[in-house]
């Protein structure tokens, strides 16, 4: 019935048939072909791509077969993937004069008008052929398809589940009610609906690999590995998996697994510039700089555009104190994602460790006009600015980040240092006695962002006060 919904038909061996009806064609010989015979000539064209192939058998049969409607919608559901929407709607328009009872019709008719995204249409025409069918099962693919578009995700899971109870492998199908517990975030849901799948087709590798992303969603990541090294027993290629178990090892830090598991899928695709910056991300997760910089720079050369190994080499720079050749690579980044603020943030707090502290001006400048107003921005553009002399506007900054993030002890701490250093003792007390309020554990603050204040005694009797 369905072009895009067949699973677990038998295998046929179509060769003959096919040697047979080309050499008709080549006009060597002629052959009679019954009814059945030119529907499997036609989805072997189809499954090879050959969609002009498949229409030309199509007219061929319809002229050996003229009052059987069956050719005209298999030539309509060509037209369809062909996008050529009105000839696919005349065929049917033929179709149905033939057989207005034929349920083909109506997954034809349906399948039209979800290409033109009348969905609550096409959804009329499919459960109609539902009715007519004489298996009416097959139709809860395309019902459920017509949801999803709808974003009625529960009405879709609704179909798909109870088309899986008989089609439990179907590829399609699992994605789609994947894709639908995701969006609706049931994950729960999808968990206790993989687990049954699993039983229900415990060698199907999909199932067990959606069950492990899902336990991957709830931050379960030993039972996500659990489930995809189910998926792997059962087809060691499956590179999906690999991927998903590294990144599961990567949340529970064991990242010289998640490096080792990366690895295995050169075995079986060609190495992408998503794998090495993932396995550089994890040597940098181990601190070792230079492995990280070295599978950053693969990832580079694999993927030119992909800024976030760029930015990734820099912040691996950057760690090692080599901040020159960290600006470097943050441009190229940059200049891949101008617009990106937390990119423009990396590059502003960079060249302040260079000492370019009139371009790092202009960045901390920027990003708040980009309305990137993190607290640790205001923080961060306060000392710059006491750092060059412009202590009214450090003070300033930090009483416009106050605006933003009203309770941030951060920010009411550092207001309280540098009002302290400017000798606007009362003000600084002020702004101290609040801090405290929010926080009392103010020892630590200072030790993390004060540390030139740790020591100074009077200071240190104004937190005492407060």
């Amino acid at each position: 019935m369905s072009m895009r919904y067949k699973s677990n038909e038998n295998d046929h061996n179509t060769q003959e048939l096919i040697i047979r009806y080309e050499k008709m064609l080549n006009g060597t010989s002629h052959f009679f072909f019954d009814s059945h015979e030119f529907e499997e000539i036609a989805d072997h064209y189809i499954d090879k791509g050959l969609l002009g192939e498949a229409m030309s058998s199509m007219d061929i049969a319809f002229k050996q077969y003229p009052f059987s409607a069956n050719f005209l919608i298999k030539k309509a559901q060509i037209l369809t993937l062909l996008e050529r929407l009105e000839e696919a709607g005349n065929a049917l328009e033929i179709a149905e004069t033939l057989e207005p009872s034929n349920a083909d019709l109506y997954i034809a008719k349906g399948s039209i008008l979800s290409k033109e995204r009348k969905h609550q249409r096409a959804l009329k025409y499919f459960h109609k052929a539902k009715r007519l069918s004489e298996e009416p099962l097959d139709c809860y693919p395309f019902i459920a398809f017509e949801y999803q578009c709808l974003g009625m995700f529960q009405e879709a899971i609704k179909y798909l589940s109870n088309f899986l109870k008989v089609e439990p492998k179907d590829d399609i199908s699992l994605f789609n009610i994947a894709y639908c517990f995701d969006r609706a975030e049931c994950y729960s849901d999808a968990i206790d609906f993989f687990t049954l799948q699993s039983n229900r087709a415990p060698y199907c590798e999909l199932t067990w690999y959606h069950l492990g992303l899902f336990y991957n969603k709830v931050n379960q990541h030993e039972k996500a590995i659990w489930a995809i090294d189910y998926a792997l027993l059962i087809d060691d290629c499956f590179t999906a998996g690999y991927h998903e178990k590294a990144r599961s090892l990567t949340q529970l830090n064991k990242y010289e697994e998640a490096i080792q598991t990366y690895l295995l899928t050169f075995a079986f695709e060609e190495a992408t510039g998503y794998t090495y910056l993932k396995i550089g991300l994890a040597y940098k997760e181990l601190k070792q700089y230079k492995q990280a910089i070295r599978y950053l720079t693969k990832a580079c050369h694999e993927d030119p555009q992909l800024s976030e190994a760029w930015l990734e080499i820099g912040l691996c720079f950057n760690a090692s104190s080599n901040h020159q050749e960290a600006l470097i690579n943050i441009n190229k980044a940059l200049a891949l994602n101008p617009e990106d603020t937390e990119y423009i943030h990396i590059q502003t707090r960079t060249l302040y460790k260079l000492g370019l502290l009139a371009e790092a001006d202009f960045g901390y400048q920027k990003l708040i006009e980009l309305n990137y107003i993190h607290p640790s921005i205001w923080m961060e553009y306060a000392e710059l600015l006491y750092k060059i002399g412009e202590r009214n506007e450090a003070i300033h900054t930090l009483k416009q980040g106050l605006i933003h993030h009203v309770n941030d002890t951060e920010l009411l701490l550092n207001l309280s240092a540098y009002l302290y250093l400017d000798n606007q003792l009362p003000l600084s007390s002020k702004y101290m006695k609040k801090t405290k309020h929010l926080n009392s554990n103010i020892i630590e603050l200072v030790s993390k962002y004060l540390p030139y204040l740790k020591n100074d005694i009077i200071f240190q009797q104004l937190i005492k006060q407060a």
